[in-house]
């Protein structure tokens, strides 16, 4: 059963065939985290409705011809209305049982709580706010950045996580390269 380290690596979303197989959408599509006899958690999303968490066992992933998710069957899922029942909820796997990251690669949801800076000259940099969650816009994931207006009010931008936008990241903080027009107006009228 996963535990408090687990992360979310996909979404059950919707039944496929009527012996409980449901289409899964991997939250990374080049994942390999989902695998045959791997036990995972099935958690409804936040704020959603439904069936409580239940932990289940991988049977078979396969993918589905031209599309891009996988159809999986699980063995505590055996019915087309057991699968509906489930519906939007994620897929949690214990990080023990995902594969190994390389030195350059990193969890989103590890950044969650780190500061976003970029640097400026030399050893200056600007502190541009935190990120407070991950979200996706269908075609990339972006990071959402918490930062005060000058006012005092909190605000969010979004950051692409995209390799060139992403210099650095380590326990401290992410340091950041952007171009024109990704930040917030008031970061731009300090720009270098």
């Amino acid at each position: 059963m996963p535990t408090a380290d687990a992360i979310a690596v996909a979404e059950l979303s919707a039944p496929h065939g009527v012996r409980g197989w449901v289409r899964v959408h991997l939250y990374d599509p080049d994942s390999e985290a989902l695998r045959p006899g791997l036990r995972v958690e099935l958690r409804p999303p936040q704020g959603g409705h439904g069936p409580e968490a239940m932990s289940a066992q991988v049977l078979a992933v396969e993918p589905v011809p031209g599309k891009a998710v996988l159809r999986v069957h699980f063995a505590e899922i055996a019915s087309r209305d057991r699968a509906e029942e489930l519906r939007g909820h994620e897929v949690w796997v214990s990080r023990a049982d995902l594969p190994a990251l390389e030195d350059d690669e990193f969890y989103l949801t590890d950044t969650i709580g780190l500061p976003v800076e970029r640097a400026l000259d030399g050893e200056r940099t600007q502190p541009l706010g935190t990120i407070v969650g991950v979200t996706s816009n269908g075609v990339q994931d972006l990071l959402e950045v918490q930062y005060t207006r000058k006012d005092g009010r909190k605000d969010t931008w979004l950051l692409p996580a995209l390799p060139q936008f992403i210099v650095d990241v380590d326990d401290a903080r992410m340091q950041v390269e952007l171009p024109l027009g990704l930040l917030p107006d008031e970061f731009e009228a300090n720009s270098p």
